[in-house]
């Protein structure tokens, strides 16, 4: 099974001071709708049986609703990730979304806004939520963690207004320094120690058989998994705004352009095949957890080391000491993202998986 991330647009109505690939002003070279249109049937063909759209801001693209209804209507389902202020857009068509992660990334609203860069973020990202709880959309808060709320105390706001909304999950994705990132990695970059503490924490709220697809919280604290390791590249690529192919989401190096390369052809690119052929290193070579977390996270490997081989550069773990329990599962029932990329799930509600 392939899941396909889509930058759809660079397209951005804000300035996060975090964002991986800069979204702001829409790229001219963006695929078209009859090149996308094109692009979905290669997909299907291919074997992709999940979408997931994510920045820009894929909703200020007119003809974003057009290419979600014929995605629909090739048996794909389609997950999408948004900063919450363009629901307007997309609230008579939820029913073209399988699920829609809204991001928030303090529960303070100024502190929201201000990370995001603009006034009133905050408000708009809840209201969406509550509605989108409201209707029985599947629904999840996304955070980026970063140096500025990896504290016990904003996680423990997060997880409280989490509760409060009643929304279906809480997902984290680390920062990674990438995009407009590399300017702000100095502020907003974890130190490994910063990545113990709050996933020591976050650790307290993980019911048991969670499924985990970020394998350092994995290989430390127990959990589920689909696949081994990182997905990117090997369950899972992203199609940028112009048609290039990525492995990873966090990564701009293309295995080729969709618009003239085969999904196939695309993933046994040099790029592709690199992420797909790991080699432990360091104390990954006598680590009991390498068997299931294959060195971490493979993007920020690539990003510090410009390979791909492990340990994960945010890897505190001793390899001496034993590992927690820890179950790979192939069942009928997978969460889109567990597929799509290193991510780390909190469950709020129970109903966290997708049946395909």
């Amino acid at each position: 099974m392939l899941v396909a991330g889509w930058s759809l647009t660079k397209a951005c109505n804000l300035n996060c001071i975090h964002c991986y690939n800069a979204s702001g002003r829409r790229d001219p070279r963006e695929l078209t709708l009859e090149e996308c249109l094109k692009v979905t049937d290669k997909l299907k063909s291919s074997g992709v049986v999940a979408v997931n759209f994510g920045g820009g801001e894929c909703a200020l693209r007119p003809d974003f609703i057009d290419l979600c209804k014929y995605i629909q209507s090739k048996g794909m389902i389609i997950s999408y990730t948004t900063n919450g202020t363009t629901f307007d857009r997309i609230k008579d068509n939820l029913d073209l979304f399988h699920d829609i992660g809204v991001s928030i990334d303090f529960a303070d609203p100024e502190k929201h806004d201000e990370f995001r860069g603009l006034k009133g973020v905050s408000k708009k990202a809840t209201e969406t939520l509550k509605v989108l709880v409201e209707k029985k959309v599947s629904n999840e808060i996304v955070t980026c963690l970063t140096k500025l709320n990896c504290s016990e105390q904003e996680l423990q706001g997060i997880y409280d207004l989490a509760n409060q909304l009643g929304v279906d999950s809480w997902r984290l994705n680390r920062f990674r320094a990438n995009g407009r990132g590399i300017i702000n990695e100095v502020e907003l970059g974890l130190s490994k120690e910063d990545l113990k503490k709050a996933y020591t924490f976050l650790s307290n709220y993980q019911k048991r058989g969670t499924l985990c697809p970020e394998p350092i919280f994995r290989a430390a604290f127990g959990g589920t998994y689909y696949f081994p390791g990182d997905p990117s590249g090997n369950t899972s690529f992203r199609i940028q705004p112009d048609g290039e192919v990525s492995p990873s989401v966090f990564l701009s190096e293309s295995g080729g352009n969709i618009k003239s390369k085969s999904i196939e052809e695309i993933m046994q690119s040099d790029i592709f095949k690199r992420i797909r052929d790991r080699k432990p290193k360091g104390k990954c070579k006598s680590c009991s957890a390498y068997s299931h977390c294959r060195g971490g996270d493979a993007g920020a490997s690539y990003l510090e080391y410009a390979h791909f081989n492990g340990p994960d550069p945010l890897c505190w773990l001793d390899p001496k000491q034993k590992g927690s329990e820890v179950q790979q599962r192939f069942k009928s029932n997978w969460n889109v993202h567990e597929l799509y990329l290193c991510t780390l799930y909190i469950p709020i509600k129970e109903n966290l998986c997708t049946k395909v």
